[in-house]
Protein backbone atom coordinates (compact mmCIF):
# COMPACT_ATOMS: atom_id res chain seq x y z
CA UNK A 1 0.00 0.00 0.00
CA UNK A 2 3.00 2.48 0.21
CA UNK A 3 3.47 3.00 -3.39
CA UNK A 4 0.08 4.00 -3.83
CA UNK A 5 0.07 6.65 -0.59
CA UNK A 6 3.17 8.40 -2.66
CA UNK A 7 1.21 8.21 -5.70
CA UNK A 8 -2.05 9.67 -3.49
CA UNK A 9 0.09 12.27 -2.46
CA UNK A 10 2.01 13.36 -5.67
CA UNK A 11 -0.63 14.06 -6.88
CA UNK A 12 -2.92 15.35 -4.72
CA UNK A 13 0.19 18.43 -3.99
CA UNK A 14 -0.07 19.02 -7.60
CA UNK A 15 -3.76 19.17 -8.03
CA UNK A 16 -3.48 21.50 -5.03
CA UNK A 17 -1.04 23.62 -6.38
CA UNK A 18 -2.32 23.83 -9.56
CA UNK A 19 -5.91 25.06 -7.90
CA UNK A 20 -4.08 27.35 -5.50
CA UNK A 21 -2.69 28.75 -9.09
CA UNK A 22 -5.79 28.90 -11.04
CA UNK A 23 -7.59 30.35 -8.10
CA UNK A 24 -5.27 33.34 -7.93
CA UNK A 25 -5.03 34.15 -11.38
CA UNK A 26 -8.72 33.94 -12.30
CA UNK A 27 -9.69 35.71 -9.14
CA UNK A 28 -6.57 38.29 -7.53
CA UNK A 29 -4.56 38.56 -10.05
CA UNK A 30 -4.02 41.87 -12.21
CA UNK A 31 -4.59 40.06 -15.28
CA UNK A 32 -7.60 40.77 -16.13
CA UNK A 33 -8.63 37.18 -17.24
CA UNK A 34 -12.43 37.13 -18.37
CA UNK A 35 -15.03 35.19 -16.11
CA UNK A 36 -16.44 33.59 -18.95
CA UNK A 37 -15.19 31.82 -22.21
CA UNK A 38 -15.98 34.29 -24.50
CA UNK A 39 -19.94 33.90 -26.34
CA UNK A 40 -20.24 30.76 -23.87
CA UNK A 41 -22.14 30.26 -20.63
CA UNK A 42 -18.95 28.74 -19.62
CA UNK A 43 -16.80 29.87 -16.51
CA UNK A 44 -13.10 29.64 -17.73
CA UNK A 45 -12.28 28.87 -13.88
CA UNK A 46 -14.53 25.83 -14.70
CA UNK A 47 -13.35 24.67 -17.46
CA UNK A 48 -9.42 25.07 -16.32
CA UNK A 49 -10.41 23.13 -13.17
CA UNK A 50 -12.38 19.94 -15.13
CA UNK A 51 -9.20 19.59 -17.70
CA UNK A 52 -6.59 19.49 -15.64
CA UNK A 53 -8.06 17.31 -13.02
CA UNK A 54 -9.37 14.76 -15.70
CA UNK A 55 -5.79 14.86 -16.92
CA UNK A 56 -4.16 14.17 -13.23
CA UNK A 57 -7.05 11.38 -12.58
CA UNK A 58 -5.97 9.87 -15.44
CA UNK A 59 -1.98 9.98 -14.64
CA UNK A 60 -2.42 8.93 -11.26
CA UNK A 61 -5.33 5.47 -11.90
CA UNK A 62 -2.96 4.87 -14.82
CA UNK A 63 -0.10 4.82 -12.80
CA UNK A 64 -1.69 3.04 -10.31
CA UNK A 65 -2.69 0.39 -12.46
CA UNK A 66 1.27 0.01 -13.67
CA UNK A 67 2.19 -0.47 -10.13
CA UNK A 68 -0.44 -3.43 -9.71
CA UNK A 69 -2.58 -4.34 -13.19
CA UNK A 70 -5.13 -6.56 -10.91
CA UNK A 71 -6.77 -3.37 -9.28
CA UNK A 72 -10.57 -3.33 -9.63
CA UNK A 73 -12.59 -0.06 -10.87
CA UNK A 74 -13.93 0.11 -7.53
CA UNK A 75 -10.06 0.73 -5.89
CA UNK A 76 -9.27 2.83 -8.73
CA UNK A 77 -12.06 5.04 -8.06
CA UNK A 78 -11.39 4.90 -4.71
CA UNK A 79 -7.91 6.38 -5.39
CA UNK A 80 -9.03 9.13 -7.47
CA UNK A 81 -11.62 10.28 -4.57
CA UNK A 82 -9.12 10.21 -2.09
CA UNK A 83 -6.57 12.48 -4.23
CA UNK A 84 -9.79 15.28 -4.69
CA UNK A 85 -10.67 14.72 -1.08
CA UNK A 86 -7.49 16.12 -0.41
CA UNK A 87 -7.13 18.70 -2.34
CA UNK A 88 -10.90 20.15 -1.88
CA UNK A 89 -9.84 19.36 2.30
CA UNK A 90 -7.20 21.56 2.14
CA UNK A 91 -8.11 24.08 -0.03
CA UNK A 92 -11.52 24.68 1.45
CA UNK A 93 -9.86 25.31 4.74
CA UNK A 94 -7.43 27.84 3.71
CA UNK A 95 -10.49 29.34 1.75
CA UNK A 96 -12.42 29.62 4.74
CA UNK A 97 -9.57 31.79 6.05
CA UNK A 98 -10.95 34.05 2.99
CA UNK A 99 -14.65 34.48 3.65
CA UNK A 100 -16.32 36.47 6.04
CA UNK A 101 -19.83 35.08 7.27
CA UNK A 102 -20.56 31.21 7.23
CA UNK A 103 -17.41 29.54 7.13
CA UNK A 104 -18.56 26.05 8.16
CA UNK A 105 -21.50 26.24 5.70
CA UNK A 106 -18.79 26.94 2.92
CA UNK A 107 -16.43 24.82 3.67
CA UNK A 108 -18.97 21.69 4.22
CA UNK A 109 -20.85 22.13 1.39
CA UNK A 110 -17.59 22.80 -1.14
CA UNK A 111 -15.72 19.57 0.26
CA UNK A 112 -19.09 17.20 -0.31
CA UNK A 113 -19.72 18.87 -3.64
CA UNK A 114 -16.52 18.37 -5.01
CA UNK A 115 -16.04 15.23 -3.45
CA UNK A 116 -19.12 13.86 -4.93
CA UNK A 117 -17.41 15.61 -8.56
CA UNK A 118 -14.67 13.67 -7.84
CA UNK A 119 -16.25 10.53 -7.24
CA UNK A 120 -18.11 11.04 -10.72
CA UNK A 121 -15.58 11.83 -12.60
CA UNK A 122 -13.15 8.94 -11.30
CA UNK A 123 -15.21 6.31 -11.86
CA UNK A 124 -15.73 7.25 -15.33
CA UNK A 125 -11.93 7.29 -15.72
CA UNK A 126 -11.37 4.30 -14.01
CA UNK A 127 -14.30 2.35 -16.09
CA UNK A 128 -12.49 3.72 -19.48
CA UNK A 129 -8.86 2.55 -18.08
CA UNK A 130 -10.05 -0.91 -17.23
CA UNK A 131 -12.94 -2.41 -19.53
CA UNK A 132 -11.99 0.31 -22.45
CA UNK A 133 -15.68 0.19 -23.58
CA UNK A 134 -16.15 3.40 -24.39
CA UNK A 135 -19.72 2.96 -26.07
CA UNK A 136 -20.49 1.52 -22.56
CA UNK A 137 -18.84 4.70 -20.48
CA UNK A 138 -20.63 7.47 -23.02
CA UNK A 139 -23.87 5.77 -21.95
CA UNK A 140 -23.27 6.13 -18.11
CA UNK A 141 -22.15 9.91 -19.22
CA UNK A 142 -25.50 10.44 -20.74
CA UNK A 143 -27.40 8.60 -17.77
CA UNK A 144 -25.18 10.70 -15.29
CA UNK A 145 -26.50 13.78 -17.15
CA UNK A 146 -30.16 12.66 -17.09
CA UNK A 147 -29.78 11.90 -13.55
CA UNK A 148 -28.66 15.29 -13.00
CA UNK A 149 -31.03 16.98 -14.90
CA UNK A 150 -34.08 15.39 -13.38
CA UNK A 151 -32.58 16.38 -9.70
CA UNK A 152 -32.51 20.03 -10.27
CA UNK A 153 -35.59 20.15 -12.07
CA UNK A 154 -36.54 18.62 -8.73
CA UNK A 155 -34.50 20.62 -7.05
CA UNK A 156 -34.30 23.75 -8.57
CA UNK A 157 -32.27 25.20 -5.73
CA UNK A 158 -28.74 23.22 -6.43
CA UNK A 159 -28.55 25.19 -9.39
CA UNK A 160 -28.90 28.82 -8.14
CA UNK A 161 -25.85 30.29 -7.27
Amino acid sequence: MKPFTIIIIKYAGILLLWVFILWWITIYSSFNIPEFIPYTPVKLYGFLFFGFTLTILIIAQKECLEKKATLSIVNLTLFGVIIGFLVELIFQFILSFTEVSDKFLFFVKGTITMTVFFTVLSFFVAFQLKTKRTGRLILFICLFLALFKVITMVFPVITKS
